[in-house]
């Protein structure tokens, strides 16, 4: 009876533990959203309405969803490195009991000889003890090393991640601000616009009413207005389309009523980029680039698995020391302190030695052509940038021609007009080719200002300073306005022999600053320009040195005194990671990077004939 009813009861706790799963209802989804809804948008300050450049920059900075994510995700990599660093200490272990019994723990016995003995206790009811133990494992902490060691990686990495998405912050709010404020001056003219068409459909209602008028200028009459119509709504699409994307990249509510203030002069200049050396383009890219300096660290993560192989095949000693108390009266000591030593080997692990450490190196091999696949594509990006640039400069300056032409057309056929020399059709017609006309400009501008921040990008320059997201929106969008008219005086060129000079050429790197004849070392330059010459095909585009003079194409560009972006100097620290390219006697601390395996011999070397041949092409191209 007594086991049926303990079965029973067995079976009550089993069905009243059991799990189902349950869905959210509508209610709870709808509530979770609200409250969602209000955490998205709090703790942001407030915007008046009319926003700046500098101010969009700022909030993208501080309150863009994507770049928070990252933020959180290194903030999450430093708090594993922590825990990972823990594994390395010995374990420290402290226990205790209280034993009891209810009768006496008590035994008897017999002698050598046969006669039996007395009763004898040794152990009373109750007993407490305790221990506290020291023990550590020599293979553990090794193992605990090198994976303290992966993890510091995979935080540098995580930082590497979240500067390339402020990157590509910095260039998509670059391109809604653009957009949307283009949009929004041609809407104002699109209104006025608008008015004519109204009036010009009245015009056309009465006109088909009129037998007099050939129907073929009617009908011409109608497709021009239908044309205009059409370009509103194209405009007013436009329009939308880029203040909902900035509204996104800013975390504003998406019904928010926005004005944008014109740009800053700074991103309306044409720059001169006929002094541009491509050599220390590529020099600054290899050493910038988050991608390439992320894959560094995922090299060396699998480098530190190659260890962790070879560790994890030898024996474990473990070292072991205890602090021991017992309330055992008969015990002749109650405190005492053990020590011992223990060693465990896995054979198996011996066994599968080969085949993990094959699988290991395989992973380093991996990690290092996609290091070489990176670099480049790096290098690609930066030949891919400034071909787009130069061909929007061009395109640019052909629109605005357009633009001056079509607005002269029109103010002829509006005095004609009024003149009666010319109809209304002619000067709804001219009107609409001087709006399409600025369109295509604005456009273009937005473009050119975008494609210099991707040459900027490319080179993995920061259009934005970094670390100011815990500071206040008015503090980030002073240091950000500050930047930029620092940064006001230079143009790209400039900017690029700053940030070599600065890396490269510092007081405090003495190893490049000395002669490279006396020394029999190659200069940075003269390594960048081996890593760029080869001996088939052209993979990397566009070549911009000469052979011979080791000097850029020349291009007749129209110079500039503004900059388009305002970016932080590189850090002089990058140097320790390309200094291995260009000196045979590498620097301690810094590892080995990859970057020189993987960039050599892409680029042949360029000769005249080649130099006529890419200019033709290009003629025939654009």
């Amino acid at each position: 009876m007594i086991r049926k009813v303990v079965i029973f009861c067995l079976i009550c706790i089993m069905s009243a533990c059991s799990i189902t799963p349950k869905p959210l209802t509508t209610s709870d989804r709808y509530q979770e959203s609200i409250k969602d809804l209000k955490e998205l948008f709090a703790q942001q300050e407030p915007t008046a309405g009319k926003l700046d450049f500098y101010e969009a920059l700022a909030r993208g900075l501080k309150y863009n969803l994507d770049y928070r994510i990252k933020r959180v995700n290194s903030a999450l990599q430093a708090g594993q490195l922590d825990v990972a660093i823990y594994t390395m200490f010995p374990a420290l272990n402290a226990s205790g009991s209280v034993y009891n019994r209810n009768n006496e723990y008590a035994s008897s016995g017999i002698t050598t000889t046969g006669a039996p003995t007395d009763i004898l206790n040794s152990t009373p009811n109750t007993v407490r003890s305790a221990r506290v133990a020291l023990s550590w494992n020599i293979l553990d902490f090794g193992l605990g090393y090198v994976k303290a060691k992966q993890q510091g990686e995979r935080y540098l990495i995580a930082q590497e991640e979240a500067r390339k998405q402020i990157q590509q912050l910095s260039q998509d709010v670059l391109i809604a601000y653009w957009s949307a404020y283009s949009a929004q001056e041609l809407m104002m003219e699109a209104s006025e616009f608008e008015s004519i068409l109204n009036n010009a459909k009245k015009k056309l209602s009465a006109a088909m009413l009129d037998n007099t008028i050939p129907k073929q200028s009617i009908l011409d009459y109608e497709g021009a207005l239908l044309d205009g119509n059409r370009h509103i709504i194209q405009l007013q699409y436009k329009y939308d389309k880029a203040i909902l994307d900035l509204k996104h990249l800013l975390n504003l509510p998406p019904g928010m009523k926005l004005t944008l203030t014109q740009p800053p002069l700074t991103l309306r200049a044409i720059h001169d980029l006929s002094k541009l050396d491509f050599r220390k383009v590529d020099a600054l890219t290899l050493v910038n680039r988050p991608e390439l300096r992320g894959q560094n660290y995922q090299q060396r993560i699998a480098k530190w698995g190659v260890k962790t192989v070879i560790l994890q095949s030898l024996p474990g000693i473990t070292l072991n020391e205890g602090w021991n108390y017992n309330s055992n009266e008969f015990l002749l000591n109650t405190r005492w302190v053990d020590r011992s030593v223990d060693l465990a080997w896995n054979l198996l692990n011996v066994a599968s030695l080969p085949a993990s450490f094959k699988a290991a190196d395989t992973q380093v091999q991996y990690e290092q052509l996609k290091l070489m696949a990176l670099t480049l594509t790096a290098l690609t990006e930066t030949r891919y940038a400034y071909s787009h640039y130069e061909t929007l400069r061009n395109e640019f300056n052909v629109a605005h021609k357009q633009t001056i032409n079509a607005e002269a057309i029109f103010k002829l056929d509006k005095d004609r007009n009024s003149a009666a020399l010319a109809s209304d059709q002619q000067v709804i017609i001219a009107k609409l080719h001087t709006l399409t006309a600025r369109m295509d400009e604005d456009l273009l501008l937005s473009d050119l200002s975008t494609s210099l921040g991707e040459l900027y990008a490319s080179v993995g320059l920061d259009m934005l300073p970094t670390d100011l997201e815990a500071k206040p929106l008015s503090d980030i969008t002073n240091v950000i306005s500050k930047n930029f008219k620092q940064q006001t005086p230079w143009d790209f060129s400039s900017y690029v022999n700053y940030s070599y000079n600065k890396i490269f050429t510092d007081t405090n790197n003495t190893v490049l600053a000395k002669n490279a004849e006396s020394e029999n070392k190659s200069t940075v330059l003269d390594t960048v320009n081996s890593i760029s010459q080869g001996s088939v095909g052209d993979p990397i585009g566009m070549r911009m040195l000469t052979a011979n003079s080791k000097k850029p194409i020349s291009r007749k560009l129209t110079p500039s005194t503004e900059t388009q972006l305002a970016v932080d100097p590189p850090r002089p620290s990058l140097f320790g990671a390309f200094s291995k390219l260009v000196s045979h006697k590498p620097a301690p601390a810094q590892p080995a990077p990859a970057v020189n395996v993987a960039a050599k011999n892409i680029v042949p070397a360029v000769t005249d004939s080649d130099i006529k041949i890419a200019a033709l092409k290009k003629k025939i191209n654009y």
